[in-house]
């Protein structure tokens, strides 16, 4: 289907439904080429690439949580992904590489209860493990300077600058976070606050919190601009949920898609060009926008 929806600084050219072989896919990501699309199951287990110019669907590894906040390195020819394993009754958490072409894996981190936050500057992954941080080069060349990397302890939000992580939690700590970014510049750090289930953005340090109002799984599109969902449920299902865009100062909110579909989980390029989005029986959309400032 297609569509064109213009208001406050954002327009929708097309919405496009991709064809994944009749196989649910979600957490879709688009790739920073925009060549595929990384899916994952509904338990977030195991990665598959959707190639967009074939509509071929490989897997990639059948890890047992490796949807959960897998992240392109480089090109995207290279993915970082968490895998974890129980020890008795205890969760560990460890940090891999895959090649997508070769499926050549490597483990960055071994097992850990404590692996806090991962972020990617060029071919370079960052780790908080234990507070500490811990940088692997997967390609490209060294690092000049390392970018701030949040992470989340005991539902806290920290920052790790330099080296040095210290504690934010610029709306307090009687408040629990979730789904921390930094933007692509590095200067404005995205979170949520679950109880009060809105979503904020603030400077680096802590400081000049704003909020965006109710905005779940939000994710930068660009420096300027916010993508999320809007759900709602019944206590047992969710009812419906919708796309939104919201300027990173809060002042312009739009509704990307409408009420006929459960549309979820939203990620988007750099570029602030495209956003790919799943539904709640697991089909994938990819729209195509254009912003203003």
């Amino acid at each position: 289907m297609s569509q064109l929806i213009f208001a406050q600084g954002i327009e929708v050219i097309s919405t496009q439904a991709l064809t994944l072989d009749g196989q649910g896919a979600f957490l879709p990501k688009i790739s920073p080429k925009g060549d595929y699309i990384l899916v994952t199951g509904d338990d977030m287990s195991g990665l598959r690439k959707f190639d967009l110019a074939t509509g071929e669907l490989t897997t990639i590894t059948n890890d047992r949580s490796a949807g959960f906040n897998a992240q392109f390195v480089g090109d995207g020819s290279t993915i970082v992904y968490r895998t974890s394993e129980y020890k008795g009754r205890l969760r560990y958490t460890s940090l891999n590489s895959v090649n997508v072409n070769t499926g050549d894996t490597k483990r960055l981190i071994k097992p850990t209860r404590n692996l806090e936050g991962v972020s990617v500057a060029g071919g370079t992954v960052l780790a908080v493990n234990n507070g500490k941080l811990i940088t692997k080069r997967i390609s490209g060349e060294r690092l000049k300077t390392v970018p701030p990397i949040p992470s989340i302890k005991n539902s806290q939000l920290y920052i790790t600058v330099n080296g040095k992580t210290s504690q934010l939690s610029p709306n307090g700590v009687n408040v629990g976070y979730l789904w921390p970014s930094v933007s692509p510049d590095g200067s404005k750090l995205l979170y949520y606050v679950i109880d009060e289930a809105k979503a904020y953005v603030c400077n680096i340090d802590g400081s000049n919190p704003v909020s965006l109002g109710t905005l779940r799984a939000p994710v930068w599109m660009g420096n300027d601009w916010v993508v999320g969902m809007v759900d709602y449920d019944n206590g047992e299902v969710v009812t419906y949920s919708q796309i939104f865009a919201v300027t990173a100062q809060g002042t312009n909110r739009t509704a990307l898609t409408d009420k006929s579909q459960i549309c979820m989980y939203p990620s988007a390029s750099n570029d602030a060009s495209k956003i790919v989005y799943t539904t709640q029986n697991g089909e994938i959309y990819l729209m195509k926008v254009a912003t203003s400032k």
